[in-house]
């Protein structure tokens, strides 16, 4: 009899199963660990896309500043290459920069144009080179290269769509004089220096912050006129 009671006793706790208030307490800690396993999971995503957005960013922006700087430093005075011709037609020979596409408050400039003596054109002469903001597009601003005043062919792209350009100034010895004369012989001038200022951001982001790039470069003294 004692043995009978003892196995109705152990199926009955065989038998047995959880409670609801057990199974609520389970899936509320299994939908916590999952919930927060998913938004770990989101972050580093983000944070990942953050990151390589962040090293597109400073590639494109690295890229357009060495390649501009690199030519503005070769820039050499003009004798008669028809290069240097504002917006009323006017040539300035003996000059060596001139800048170009003036903001609507005529008190600075989106552009500059020179001489790159580094560069070949197709007669075998120095590059007239000009670099500019372009806003006449559907999408972004965008930094563009135009040589020999576009006989070669459109201004060409040196910055991507992607990339938020708000506006770029450039100045010639910290002020915004629309042209500079090289220095001869003894006359008292100062070494042209040329400062270009950028405010720039990731398209499309709107917690990333406008950014300023600032960049002031000389001319090489190559004594060439």
């Amino acid at each position: 009899m004692i043995n009978k009671t003892k196995m109705q006793n152990k199926k009955t706790l065989n038998e047995k199963g959880f409670t609801l208030v057990e199974l609520i307490v389970v899936m509320a800690i299994f939908l916590f660990v999952i919930g927060a396993a998913l938004s770990i999971f989101i972050s580093i995503i983000k944070d990942q896309r953050r990151v390589l957005a962040e090293q597109q960013f400073l590639n494109q922006v690295s890229y357009a500043e060495e390649y501009i700087s690199k030519g503005i430093r070769m820039a050499k005075a003009e004798v008669n290459e028809n290069c240097l011709i504002d917006s009323e037609g006017n040539d300035h020979p003996g000059y060596i920069y001139l800048l170009t596409h003036p903001h609507p408050n005529g008190q600075s400039y989106k552009g500059i144009k020179f001489i790159n003596q580094s560069g070949i054109d197709a007669s075998g002469g120095p590059i007239c080179e000009e670099f500019f903001l372009d806003r006449t597009g559907d999408g972004n601003p965008v930094l563009k290269e135009l040589q020999n005043n576009g006989i070669n062919g459109p201004a060409v792209a040196l910055t991507p769509a992607n990339l938020q350009i708000d506006s770029v100034r450039f100045l010639i010895n910290g002020s915004s004089d629309s042209y500079v004369k090289q220095c001869i012989g003894t006359d008292p001038c100062v070494q042209p220096r040329v400062t270009m200022i950028m405010e720039v951001k990731i398209a499309g982001d709107n917690d990333e912050p406008m950014r300023t790039i600032q960049t002031t470069l000389s001319q090489r003294n190559l004594n060439v006129k």
